[in-house]
């Protein structure tokens, strides 16, 4: 008398599939042309710390950022910027100030767009939209600063910068703006028209500074962008972009390295660059 016997592995297989299928029908395909200055506008600056002999400097730097945008993150962005920035120390607060540029490229993915849903790959005769597999330049430039209020360790080796705040101006140009603003309501959920915008948000760092002069820490910064009412189209029209950054850093002498991830709405992306102090000791 069989008492146990293996399922059928054809049935089980079946089983798996249908799982699979069913889960992924529950994520509602959708559309969501975002600006590449929502999550990219604010690499790693760097600043004096309490210990620097110099309490001001001058820095220049260069970042690279790979990620990716739209429902999914389907649409590649990749982009490099270049900055100038002042830094200060003075007492327990640190501020900076500065501007830079970017340009980068923006990848529109093959896909559909009827009324409400969102289709890769998927076409018929009813279609609302047909978003046609294209490269977008992009490119920015703008202003930022901000200021912290910081705690230097009882050692000596570090400070934590308890509490900051940064914000920057950023306008952008090139034909994927042009491209956002040339489709109908209709064509998505999101569409990102505004060619100029604000940004504000909070942050913390702490900086440990080893026996030997080298500085390593980290920070993390959560935002929103502010732009003028009227500036997002389509059915989430309502919606508003924050940001969520976290970065490494590693500064050697003049030199400083560093990788950031950016989280923001609809989109993700990967910096990572290099900051030079151009002040002499």
């Amino acid at each position: 008398m069989k008492i146990f016997a293996f399922p059928d592995m054809k049935l089980t297989t079946c089983y798996a599939l249908l799982l699979i299928i069913s889960a992924g029908s529950c994520i509602t395909p959708r559309a969501y042309l975002m600006s590449p200055m929502d999550v990219n506008s604010g690499p790693y600056r760097s600043l004096p710390t309490t210990a620097d002999s110099n309490k001001s400097a001058t820095y220049a730097s260069i970042a690279l950022n790979v990620g990716g945008s739209n429902q999914e993150l389907k649409d590649g962005v990749v982009g490099g910027r270049a900055d100038i920035q002042r830094g200060y120390q003075f007492g327990n607060f640190q501020a900076y100030f500065g501007g830079g540029l970017s340009l980068g490229n923006y990848s529109v993915s093959d896909a559909y767009h009827y009324g409400n849903t969102y289709y890769s790959n998927y076409g018929s005769n009813d279609t609302t939209y047909h978003y046609v597999a294209s490269n977008k330049f992009y490119g920015t430039y703008g202003l930022y600063g901000g200021i912290n209020l910081g705690i230097p360790f009882g050692n000596g080796r570090g400070e934590w910068r308890v509490i900051g705040f940064e914000t920057s101006f950023n306008k952008e140009y090139g034909n994927y703006l042009q491209f956002r603003k040339s489709l109908p309501d209709s064509s998505a959920d999101i569409v990102a028209t505004y060619d100029h915008m604000f940004t504000l948000g909070g942050t913390s760092e702490i900086v440990g500074i080893s026996s030997h002069g080298t500085e390593i820490g980290y920070k993390w910064a959560l935002g929103t962008v502010l732009f003028p009412r009227g500036y997002y189209h389509g059915y989430e029209a309502n919606s508003r972009p924050n940001y969520f950054s976290q970065s490494l850093h590693v500064t050697k002498k003049k030199v400083t390295g560093f990788m950031q991830v950016n989280i923001g709405t609809h989109a993700a992306s990967f910096q990572f660059g290099v900051n030079y102090n151009l002040s002499k000791k």
